[in-house]
């Protein structure tokens, strides 16, 4: 099992009826990039980043509480989020400075630079490096007044 990203983490959906769902994620991938995850966040559906609606994160070797506690919560208590702050607030919580993305997209020259300045490195991974992926998901937290968006 050293060559999967295993973790609790939450589905973040976005728009008008924005929604974080408990989720937890087995993904298959390289032995090396497994080894270095703790945090992660995974894009399956949009092509581009201007097409943003749902996203994973993970936090990994967590449990549902922990996540809850340290990530969903504080999230829900700013109502609405970028893409930024839901990245800084993963990475701090897992105690990393890095967040592995993978998703079809690359992130912009903006994003990059907000997460540089809180401290956080974004270590970008094509979708593809998943070989394939368990996504097992719960009920629904809570609504956001306002949908997340992308920095």
């Amino acid at each position: 099992m050293n060559d999967y990203v295993i973790g609790a983490g939450a589905i973040l959906t976005a728009g008008p009826i924005a929604t974080i769902a408990a989720a937890s994620l087995h993904a298959q991938t390289d032995p090396a990039v497994a080894a270095e995850v703790r945090a992660a966040l995974v894009d399956f559906e949009s092509p581009r980043i201007a097409e943003l609606s749902k996203v994973v994160l993970v936090a990994v070797g967590w449990n549902a509480r922990r996540v809850e506690s340290e990530i969903v919560r504080p999230l829900l208590a700013k109502a609405a989020c970028t893409l930024v702050e839901v990245l800084v607030r993963l990475a701090r919580a897992a105690g990393s400075p890095e967040v592995h993305l993978f998703a079809r997209w690359l992130p912009d020259d903006v994003m990059t630079a907000a997460l540089e300045r809180e401290g956080v490195i974004l270590v970008v991974h094509p979708l593809e490096a998943i070989r394939q992926a368990a996504l097992i998901s719960g009920g629904t937290y809570s609504r956001w007044v306002d949908p997340l968006r992308a920095a």
